[in-house]
């Protein structure tokens, strides 16, 4: 049995219309019926496929883990999204790393050019002194070979893997206001049914007027609401943790 079957298996063994559906979940029909038919071009986005499926899962009653897991073996709508984003260019992680390691090297190069040509340069001035007569012939010494010290190669930095967080909002509306590395990037009221995506590299800062409302994913793991409804909770993630 496919994704979609699953899901509209589990309605109908509920006894829900999808009409009942997109009231609890506060989901429009339409978009349900798409998750059903696996009509994922339907959807708004990947951010909003992901996060509408979880949350169709959890008011079907079904293991939400199980659900994202098939629906990310499928992969018909990332697929898509990622060749069209990133197409044959080398992702920026490992061009920084390339960058890096040619520098290194480029370091390294430089430094045995310079050992050498101090080596080459004592060799032949050794020579020049001893063939110069200088009264009795005591033989010509051969000089001590002169091992050069290693050069330290320092590590890259870590690079961090930055924040990804999204906000769906599923149990009426919320007003939020969120600040990305230290800008403020939205704030104003968000309806029920609509999701916000944001990327930081360093921090995100949050503040909810309606946290039961409001179901939350940082990097890809499910945190659930932050607070009760109507509640206010303000919350802070960081690279750190």
């Amino acid at each position: 049995m496919s994704l979609g079957q699953s899901l509209r298996e589990a309605r109908k063994a509920r006894g829900l219309s999808l009409d009942l559906a997109e009231e609890e979940t506060k989901i429009r029909k339409k978009y349900l019926a798409a998750l059903e038919e696996e009509q994922y071009h339907v959807l708004p986005g990947r951010v909003y496929a992901k996060a509408f499926l979880r949350t169709y899962a959890r008011f079907l009653g079904l293991d939400v883990d199980s659900v994202m897991a098939e629906f990310q073996a499928q992969n018909p709508l990332e697929a898509r999204e990622a060749a069209a984003e990133n197409g044959p260019s080398v992702p920026v992680e490992e061009r920084k790393k390339s960058v890096i390691r040619s520098l290194l090297l480029l370091a390294g190069v430089i430094v045995l050019l310079v050992t050498f040509n101090s080596l080459y340069g004592a060799v032949r001035g050794g020579w020049s002194v001893s063939e110069e007569p200088s009264g009795p012939d005591i033989g010509v010494q051969n000089p001590l070979p002169v091992e050069p010290e290693p050069v330290p190669v320092e590590e890259p930095p870590a690079v961090a893997e930055g924040l990804d967080l999204v906000l769906q909002v599923v149990g009426g509306s919320c007003w939020m206001r969120v600040a990305v590395d230290g800008e403020q990037a939205f704030e104003g009221t968000v309806p029920a049914g609509q999701a916000l995506s944001f990327e930081a590299d360093e921090a995100i800062s949050l503040r909810l007027g309606n946290a039961g409302a409001v179901l939350v994913q940082l990097n890809g793991e499910d945190l659930g609401y932050l607070g009760q409804r109507g509640e206010v909770v303000s919350r802070e993630f960081t690279v750190e943790g």
